[in-house]
This record gives C-alpha cells, sequence and structure tokens, in this order.
C-alpha cells in the first residue's frame, strides 16, 4: 500500500466504494460510520494502474486491519476479490490492467470528475440504513 497522493478524483471514487459497500468491511463485514477513518478504499489492482484506478469492480471497502492482512496475503486478496465480483467483471479488469495503457491525463477529465459525482451521490439517494 504504497502512498500515492490521493486528488479530488480518488476522494469522490473512495466514498462511491464506501456507500456502495455500504460503509461495511468486505472481508469482515465490520460495519462503520459515515466519514470514519477505519473504513479504505482497497483497490485489486493499485491506484498506479490508470487504466482501472477508477473501475467500481477493481476496489472495495475494507477496514485497514483487513486492507493490511490481503495486502500480506495476495491469494487471499484474489479469493476475495473473485468472490465479490462476477468472472466477467474480474476478467474486465484483468483485460484493462493488462491490456490497457492509460495515462494519467486521459483518465483525470473533467467528465471523469463529474461520472465519479453522479455514482456517489446515486449512491448517497439510496439512503441506507447509517450505523450510530
Amino acid at each position: 500500500m504504497a502512498s500515492i497522493k490521493r486528488n479530488k478524483f480518488d476522494s469522490v471514487f473512495s466514498d462511491y466504494i464506501r456507500y456502495r459497500d455500504k460503509w461495511t468491511c468486505q472481508r469482515c463485514n465490520k460495519k462503520y460510520p459515515v466519514k470514519t477513518r477505519g473504513l479504505q478504499c482497497s483497490h485489486f489492482y493499485g491506484r498506479r494502474s490508470y487504466a482501472t484506478r477508477f473501475e467500481p469492480a477493481n476496489a472495495m471497502a475494507l477496514c485497514y486491519r483487513c486492507h493490511v492482512h490481503v495486502a500480506e496475503y495476495p491469494m487471499e486478496h484474489v479469493d476475495l476479490w473473485e468472490s465479490k465480483f462476477t468472472k466477467e467483471e474480474t476478467d474486465y479488469i484483468n483485460h484493462l490492467h493488462y491490456r490497457t495503457n492509460v495515462k494519467k491525463n486521459q483518465i483525470e477529465t473533467e467528465e471523469t470528475y463529474q461520472k465519479l459525482r453522479r455514482m456517489l451521490n446515486a449512491e448517497k439517494d439510496k439512503g441506507f440504513t447509517r450505523v450510530k
């Protein structure tokens, strides 16, 4: 989990993933209050891969402990990823990662940012029951 500077795109996408996953760790199932720092957006293929950086099937909400765990045990990370997404979704992400050369300036556009904001707002509008 090497440090890469977060920007507005990462912030919106990260919030989208947490809302999509209902502020629940996808490995241990612990629920977190909205906007807590304890729940992270974990990418299967790291954020250095611009082809998959903002793809929903490349990310899931994990608590810090589980995020560290899957980083230390890559085969468990693979198993977790494959259990949460369909074969079509994982095949698509693999295809993008291995066969697509996308540069930062191609993905970090105003159009992408607005799309991410619409995705986030749609998840917020679903109005799941918040953890207290």
